[in-house]
């Protein structure tokens, strides 16, 4: 990659009117000092300070450190989830981006203006930055590799395609170093997205591997909120692996530090798997019991937290055919769901099909599934969901009696569930 020096001399001259015989007179040739534009070579500190003095570039330069300090502090509030501060410095640093146009940062900045999207939801924005970068990332040196890869992971995981993002962030791995800023704390956080991502696509070992890694690391560094999220995808992959009693002892922990550090937001998810683990032991009664503390938890909470307690309650209820109560939160959903993208969450789908399992099913429930539900979970490649839906469209071609159909479809989600078993 040339550098920016030249670059910046030449925008500098250009910007004065001056031309290169009144640049370089008495300093250097017109030709050195148009291979030094084009970045060909690089001038040594004598003549760089000859040009920069002509040039009047003291002004220019002290504003580009000023603005290169204010990079650093925009990824650091990108970092820390600090919303706020990372808003204002955005709009500080979008108003004076001719003096970081010839600086390294000048691609950083690009590639975590995508994380910054991704961090005040402006989804469009990202996608968007996402495919500008996508053009460039080739010309990226090893720590620009490093963030395009970190940040185009947490893009995917946003968009629910968590093998893409666990890919993307298996990847940046590779590129981590000791030129990394903060390398441990950059590291660790990398362990554990892999560890939640992997957990999302019911990776258990993986999963177990990476949350373990960056457990040590927040325990040690004293961050009782990642730490209690370690615990929570360690519960997550031991309940897949049915260590029921090892799972909720690392619930409770993470329950444990969610009332020490009053994070009631932590507190409600703790809850929420509690209620799930119950689910799968088949104890109804006491996952109803954490679901609805969770529900309670997060009643003020954004919609997007919200249906999660909700969309429990419904198939818990519906799963013991209670009908009456499993149409209750049903309604609920139903009139949640309508604030949220289809493209961005799995409840959407979901509460449209619950809506004819629980209501009764009429015309639309096929084109439903086979049009919008399976299609949207293969393209995620949400393969248990998959499972889960082709289970529902075979069972309801069973009671039909479309049997041909309905053994074609046992035997698709047999396929799927076997594939996901093996991964």
């Amino acid at each position: 990659m040339k550098n920016n020096t030249g670059y910046r001399i030449k925008y500098l001259r250009t910007t004065l009117n001056m031309t290169q015989s009144t640049l370089s007179e008495g300093i250097i040739s017109v030709s050195y000092l148009s291979k030094i534009e084009n970045g060909s070579v690089e001038p040594s500190e004598e003549v760089l300070e000859l040009l920069n003095k002509r040039l009047n570039a003291s002004p220019f330069l002290d504003r580009s450190i000023q603005q290169e300090n204010k990079c650093i502090e925009f990824y650091n509030n990108l970092f820390r989830k600090e919303i706020d501060e990372a808003k204002k410095n955005y709009q500080q640093l979008q108003k004076n981006l001719e003096f970081l146009k010839f600086s390294d940062l000048f691609n950083l900045l690009e590639i975590h203006k995508l994380r910054y999207f991704i961090i005040i939801e402006d989804i469009h924005q990202a996608a968007e930055q996402y495919n500008k970068l996508q053009k460039l990332s080739n010309q990226f040196n090893p720590i620009q590799k490093y963030y395009w890869l970190k940040h185009s992971a947490n893009f995917h995981f946003k968009e629910l395609s968590f093998n893409r993002a666990l890919e993307f962030y298996q990847e940046a791995l590779i590129y981590i170093s000791n030129d990394i800023e903060s390398r441990n704390e950059e590291e660790n956080d990398l362990y554990y997205s892999i560890g939640l991502t992997a957990s999302h696509l019911r990776k258990k070992h993986l999963a177990l591997e990476f949350a373990n890694k960056s457990l040590k690391y927040y325990r040690n560094k004293y961050n009782l909120e990642r730490a209690a999220d370690c615990h929570i995808i360690i519960g997550i992959s031991l309940s897949v692996m049915n260590e029921y009693e090892k799972s909720l002892e690392n619930f409770q922990l993470a329950l444990t530090i969610a009332k020490s550090i009053k994070d009631t937001s932590l507190y409600a998810l703790c809850l929420q798997n509690i209620g799930k683990l119950y689910s799968i032991q088949n104890s109804s009664i006491k996952a109803i019991e954490y679901y609805l503390k969770s529900f309670e938890m997060r009643k003020n909470s954004p919609a997007v937290k919200r249906i999660i307690p909700i969309s429990s309650l419904m198939k818990e209820y519906y799963n013991i055919d209670d009908i009456y109560h499993a149409e209750k939160w049903l309604d609920r959903g139903l009139e949640l769901v309508q604030s949220l993208d289809q493209k961005d969450s799995i409840y959407v789908y979901e509460f449209k099909v619950y809506n004819h399992l629980i209501k009764g099913f009429d015309s639309s429930f096929e084109d439903l599934i086979l049009k919008y539900v399976l299609p949207f979970f293969k393209e995620k490649q949400l393969y248990y969901e998959q499972y889960r839906y082709l289970k529902i469209l075979a069972t309801y071609y069973f009671d039909n009696r479309k049997y041909k159909l309905s053994a074609t479809y046992f035997d698709q989600a047999s396929d799927v569930l076997t594939n996901l078993i093996n991964e």
